[in-house]
């Protein structure tokens, strides 16, 4: 049940960031555009805090941490992956487009806090 919720959570979050480059677009570069980032900033805290109520375990960190630095590093990752002798891209052509930088950020913030999460909350410190 938990790496079904896990999953459901995945992709509600990728869906905020999308959402919100497509109001983004379609405001311009007006003042609303910044609102909507604001919005999109509020919306993924609210997942981030949602993430954080059901604790800390390993699925969290390759559930949501590892796709989420996949998705941070997809730039950085695509000269190594898709240069693979396979049929197929491993890093789609979009994630190096300029329409994914706000699915990467929310996919680094996303990786982040489940690392801090992780490391800084379930994992006692030692004096």
């Amino acid at each position: 049940m938990r790496f079904l919720r896990l999953l459901i959570w995945d992709a509600l979050y990728c869906i905020v960031p999308t959402v919100g480059y497509a109001a983004t677009s379609v405001l311009g570069s007006s003042g609303g555009g910044a609102v909507v980032t604001l919005l999109m900033c509020a919306f993924c805290g609210a997942f981030l805090a949602q993430l954080s109520r059901w604790g800390t375990s390993w699925m969290n960190v390759i559930v949501v941490t590892i796709p989420g630095l996949y998705l941070a590093l997809a730039p950085y990752l695509a000269p190594l992956l898709n240069g693979l002798p396979l049929s197929f891209d491993l890093v789609p052509a979009f994630l190096l487009t300029s329409k994914a930088v706000m699915l990467r950020q929310a996919g680094a913030l996303a990786a982040g806090f489940t690392l801090w999460q992780h490391v800084f909350i379930s994992i006692p410190h030692r004096r």
